[in-house]
């Protein structure tokens, strides 16, 4: 017997709006359970981000990262940059924000998304009917 194709797991897209240092660091981003492919990361800035000498940023879960080395500097509101490495997240972990900043640009609000499929193994088989037996 096959499974109806709508419940099968599927690509989601998962968000989590953030406030980005003025400094370098890492700010924690959206939550992912145990067995998720992740495809895809990326930022979307909602505030201009000012001409410093160096503003990236890379999205990871501390394995692997997503989005490397994605420059911020000088870049209107409303950009949106992404990664494409793929990774599998074994245990359940955060997709988190590393930045890497010379200057003094301010905070950054935005939002760190992921392009993922949960691929545990949430869709049972349907059970046998006999129809036969039926009267």
């Amino acid at each position: 017997m096959s499974i109806s194709q709508s419940l099968r797991n599927s690509a989601v897209v998962v968000e989590k709006y953030v406030t980005l240092a003025a400094t370098s660091g890492t700010t924690v981003g959206v939550s992912v359970p145990a067995g998720t492919i992740v495809l895809a990361a990326g930022f979307e800035n909602f505030t201009a981000v000012a001409d410093v000498t160096t503003y990236t940023l890379d999205v990871t879960d501390g394995t692997t990262v997503f989005a490397n080395d994605l420059n911020f500097d000088n870049t209107a509101a409303g950009t949106v940059k992404a990664g494409v490495t793929p990774g599998f997240v074994a245990a359940a972990d955060t997709i988190d924000v590393v930045t890497t900043i010379s200057g003094s640009p301010g905070t950054i609000a935005g939002r760190v998304w992921a392009v993922i499929v949960d691929v545990n193994g949430s869709v049972g088989q349907a059970a046998s009917v006999d129809r036969d037996q039926l009267a």
